[in-house]
């Protein structure tokens, strides 16, 4: 069975400014509240968003340790892409960096015991790119 990401409609303020229209949806992401049927997060349950910050080089976001944890390479893939395209939903050609406890996900700092490694920043095409088939 083929996995797809499902884009949710939210309602959002619309004289907040971006870096709060994302963390609010960063946030209801996080806090699993939206379900379409049948549907399912890949982002593991109790995560936090510890900071999402806006400037001229991308969309930071800064995730809880629990990010990491738990699920094989394809819920580590998936956890990402729902990360990178809530962040880049205000712009979907935005760079993206995304880290855990203050660590980009890089060689450095992989993602989970199956090692997930970014190349930073991620944008929507580079990681269908890296990520093919996903």
């Amino acid at each position: 069975q083929q996995e797809t990401l499902l884009p949710q409609s939210l309602s959002l303020d619309t004289q907040a400014s971006s870096e709060e229209m994302l963390t609010t949806a960063m946030e209801t992401l996080l806090a699993d509240s939206v379900k379409p049927d049948n549907a399912f997060t890949a982002v593991p349950k109790d995560t936090r968003l510890r900071s999402l910050s806006i400037n001229d080089r991308g969309i930071y976001v800064d995730l809880s340790q629990e990010f990491a944890g738990g699920g094989g390479a394809s819920a580590m893939i998936y956890r990402v892409a729902q990360g990178i395209y809530t962040a880049t939903s205000l712009d979907p050609d935005a760079a993206g960096y995304l880290s855990v406890t203050g660590h980009m996900i890089s060689d450095t700092y992989p993602l989970g015991g199956e090692g997930l490694v970014l190349e930073q920043p991620v944008t929507r095409e580079t990681f269908a790119k890296d990520f093919q088939g996903f």
